[in-house]
């Protein structure tokens, strides 16, 4: 999935550029973070079942998941939080750079709730979502252990049909929030390892969008922040999904896989490095350029940060499961 998690971020990326299709903003950056959601509901699971499926090991999981996220994430923070700092002190995003809010950005979590005031997001404005994804970590592995995965997948259903049609906050509860997303992230864990009801549940969630979809389209139901483009995002991710799981692994998917996570999170250091040279609008031809030295960055940031800390990670999956070669834990994503 490596080849279609770098084309999300750079959907991502695009979005927040403000570049539109034919002069028309269809949303699609949303519609890649379902995607996004879905694949790591997947590959959750399967690191669980591999490495962490043990109460004991839940420890071990969290400190995965840290070493995977942070250093890239704490390489970009340090890089637009100095950008930020010195050459947009006249921009808003400049109140973003105080003590506290930098604490709460490395916490992660209160990026996720930033819309409670826990967090000022701005510095990079797109890790609301790993908020949000660390949330879902941090409930995961007790759901996958206690069997939990089935009555919370309904229950989240009924959380973003609420959302959905507007009787609680449709941008909050059916996109930001875990309760109303985590139905999305298990649909991926039910297409990794499920019992026939919960592949079932999978075909009623991609049924259930797509007649959200269709309500949207005849005017049945009311476009609200971002219930079309969340709904479009499954109908597209399941599918997507359920196709590249069962395409073999290649090393050039790895690569791109790999350069990834750091296009997602330092497209907006490159927008906030051309807000400092002037830059207003982006146009498609300058966002071309932004997309490419995004992918030259990343690659850097991926060498540099990420790749070091790759070493810990195997070792410590390696004490559950010493069995477990290299090129299997590169070839997982995770």
């Amino acid at each position: 999935m490596g080849f279609y998690r770098l084309i999300l971020a750079v959907l991502v990326a695009l979005g927040h550029m403000g570049i539109m299709f034919f002069g028309v903003d269809l949303g699609y950056g949303v519609v890649a973070v379902i995607s996004f959601l879905i694949i790591s509901g997947f590959v959750m699971t399967a690191l669980i079942d591999k490495n962490y499926e043990e109460i004991s090991r839940i420890p071990a999981f969290f400190a995965d998941r840290a070493m995977r996220l942070y250093p890239q994430f704490i390489f970009y923070l340090v890089l637009s939080s100095v950008l930020i700092y010195t050459a947009l002190s006249d921009s808003p995003v400049h109140e973003a750079i105080t003590p506290i809010n930098l604490l709460s950005t490395v916490a992660m979590v209160p990026l996720g709730l930033y819309m409670f005031g826990f967090s000022d997001p701005n510095i990079i404005p797109q890790a609301w979502s790993l908020g949000l994804e660390m949330c879902f970590y941090l409930v995961i592995p007790f759901i996958l252990i206690y069997r939990a995965r089935l009555v919370l997948f309904y229950g989240s259903i009924v959380v973003f049909t609420l959302a959905f049609f507007g009787y609680i906050h449709s941008d909050w509860f059916g996109y930001r929030l875990l309760p109303g997303v985590l139905f999305i992230f298990l649909c991926g864990s039910f297409m990794k390892r499920g019992s026939a009801s919960e592949r079932f549940s999978v075909i009623a969630a991609w049924c259930v969008a797509l007649t959200g979809c269709i309500l949207i389209a005849t005017g049945y139901a009311a476009w609200r922040p971002y219930n079309l483009q969340v709904a479009a995002g499954i109908v597209i991710g399941i599918p997507m999904i359920m196709l590249l799981s069962r395409i073999p692994y290649h090393r050039a998917d790895e690569f791109l896989g790999n350069i990834s996570y750091g296009v997602f999170l330092n497209h907006f250091l490159i927008i906030y490095a051309g807000k400092a040279l002037g830059v207003s609008k982006i146009s498609a031809e300058l966002a071309v350029l932004y997309v490419a030295s995004a992918f030259v960055l990343s690659g850097i940031s991926y060498y540099l940060a990420e790749r070091p800390v790759l070493v810990l990670r195997k070792k410590l999956r390696a004490k559950s499961a010493p069995s477990v070669s290299t090129p299997t834990l590169q070839r997982s994503g995770l």
